[in-house]
């Protein structure tokens, strides 16, 4: 694996597992052809606090062919019977935003990076300055792709949606080639939307123990709950699509998060992460709660502690209830009122 500090770094911001959640907010094809829209999305990200907005820069001649055939049509899920092709032009942005969207980006002070589809992108996103690169799932196993987004030396974040950890080693084998150590992976369920009983959240778990690597979930369910449970076992990125609302007819709302929504989903991922806190087994509870030992019956100077006159009752300002038995058959020396706390200085001894 990696020997790495267990940490990547974009645009400044540390990244490690068990860490404050990095959030990404991908624009993905919901731009809609509209940059006005595009632009839109990227400052609600940035009033919501998401750490950073993603681009998908890819051109649909570079994803597939314009064949209509069975192979070449979507068989079901949310694009069932479209071709690929038209999927991939509908959802594509053009090259002459981004270099608008990038300086948009900046102005209002939210990073901005791209996922990557071809050694052009990578080209063209690098003379933009891109921090940082992302791989998509189904091109986690095009390994010349991700050896041209290493040499970069850009951080790399890649989605493990459709490969294994035979498809990991080979990413990890690339990483020790060229001597990167800014890479992060992402588990993530390729299905759009991915329903809940698929997520298998475990397998994050199982990432974090065996990679020296961040790790994150790439969520497309519908709603919260995936996103807040991956934090709460040690995940530190999550990406969520974003769009301006679910029925607004952006090729990806369906699964998206909306506008509306978004402040809450990052106050939950950030409640999430506080409530993890360190290993800590004593009670933030105040004294008053407690249970201790207590005068119940008004003992004279020189008289014996028996189980009649103290016992074990609330508040917690005497001594702790496990002393009790030691207690028994000692004299006092001094009288003792009912409601006084049982203390060491009462005894000579």
């Amino acid at each position: 694996m990696i020997n790495s500090k267990h940490s990547l770094t974009i645009d400044g911001k540390v990244i490690k597992n068990f860490g404050a959640p990095y959030t990404i907010a991908e624009v993905s094809g919901n731009h809609m052809g509209d940059i006005v829209r595009a632009k839109k999305l990227i400052k609600a990200a940035k009033d919501s606090n998401f750490s950073a907005v993603k681009l998908q820069f890819f051109t649909a001649d570079e994803m597939t062919l314009d064949i209509s055939s069975d192979e070449f049509v979507i068989a079901s899920g949310l694009w069932k019977g479209r071709k690929l092709y038209d999927v991939y032009q509908e959802g594509a942005m053009p090259e002459s935003w981004l270099s608008d969207l990038f300086e948009y980006s900046k102005t209002i002070g939210i990073t901005i990076f791209s996922s990557v589809f071809s050694e052009y992108g990578i080209e063209v996103l690098e003379a933009l300055g891109c921090p940082a690169y992302k791989i998509a799932s189904f091109e986690a196993m095009d390994l010349a792709l991700i050896e041209a987004a290493i040499k970069t030396g850009k951080p790399l974040i890649v989605s493990t949606g459709i490969i294994d950890k035979e498809g990991i080693d080979d990413i990890f084998a690339l990483c020790k080639q060229y001597q990167f150590e800014q890479l992060g992976l992402m588990h993530c369920v390729s299905n759009y939307p991915a329903p809940s009983d698929e997520f298998n959240l475990s397998t994050l778990r199982e990432m974090i123990e065996t990679y020296n690597v961040p790790i994150g979930l790439s969520d497309h369910s519908y709603d919260d709950l995936a996103a807040t449970l991956s934090i709460a076992m040690g995940g530190c990125i999550v990406e969520k699509h974003i769009t301006i609302a679910r029925d607004d007819g952006a090729i990806d709302s369906e699964f998206s998060l909306p506008i509306d929504a978004m402040p809450h989903f990052i106050d939950k991922l950030m409640e999430a992460y506080s409530a993890i806190g360190a290993p800590k087994y004593e009670s933030s509870s105040p004294r008053k709660n407690y249970r201790s030992l207590y005068v119940v019956k008004e003992i004279q100077q020189g008289e014996l502690i028996t189980s009649r006159n103290i016992r074990s009752i609330r508040p917690g300002y005497g001594l702790a209830p496990k002393h009790l038995n030691s207690l028994i058959g000692k004299r006092v020396n001094r009288t003792l009122k009912v409601g006084t706390p049982v203390s060491w200085e009462i005894f000579n001894d």
